[in-house]
């Protein structure tokens, strides 16, 4: 359940979590170009990469990337979009336990693989305007010798004036996509209070490995 390869998605010796800490972006203005997303996104991986190099323990590991998630990544736009149309349909209590849950679950789950010494080498291409205030950037990640095609695709938050991910593409699966085809079983079955339990359950698994 909620199993997702992300391993083509790593800056770092192809380990999954780094992406999602790797999201650092500075400021920008809500008229900046697109090619500021892309050269904030590449300051912002240079700066993170360094500070997980540095091999945090667990526990301030888990601290570090709870934080940068919470800064850097939309996980209310990566969880509504991964429900679907039901979120309409859930309480604002729902909406925020579902991701709150969702998000320290995906901490949690690869905490324990985040790694590696060196950079990777990123080649980035140039950034689509997919709609006005959304972005992607495709990029080419080559680590422990292999090659990995990865688009993130970014919002500009209009509150903060931030351009944060909401999702990430590796070697065309969406992370998106996948947990829409995990999430949308359950929510018919039992609906949000069934996948609520189901998310409780696994980050508790998580949290205790």
């Amino acid at each position: 359940m909620f199993g997702f390869n992300l391993s083509a998605l790593l800056p770092y010796a192809c380990r999954p979590l780094v992406v999602f800490s790797s999201l650092a972006l500075t400021h920008l203005s809500p008229a900046a170009p697109v090619d500021d997303a892309r050269n904030a996104l590449v300051a912002s991986i240079n700066e993170v990469s360094t500070a997980l190099r540095e091999r945090p323990k667990q526990d301030d590991l888990i601290k570090l990337l709870d934080t940068l998630v919470d800064k850097h990544f939309a996980f209310e736009t990566t969880t509504r979009l991964a429900i679907g149309p039901a979120w309409r349909d859930l309480k604002p209590t729902e909406q925020q336990n579902l991701t709150h849950l969702f998000s320290r679950l995906v901490i949690r789950t690869y905490a324990d693989r985040v790694g590696g010494d060196s950079a990777p080498q990123i080649v980035y291409s140039a950034p689509t305007e997919l709609r006005p205030g959304r972005v992607e950037i495709p990029t080419r990640v080559t680590s422990a010798g292999q090659t990995y095609a990865i688009a993130y695709r970014l919002d500009l938050d209009p509150a903060s004036n931030r351009w944060r991910i909401y999702d990430v593409v590796a070697e065309g699966v969406s992370l998106i996509a996948n947990y829409r085809s995990q999430f949308d079983p359950i929510i018919r079955k039992s609906g949000a209070s069934g996948l609520i339990h189901t998310l409780e359950l696994k980050l508790a698994d998580a949290t205790a490995r």
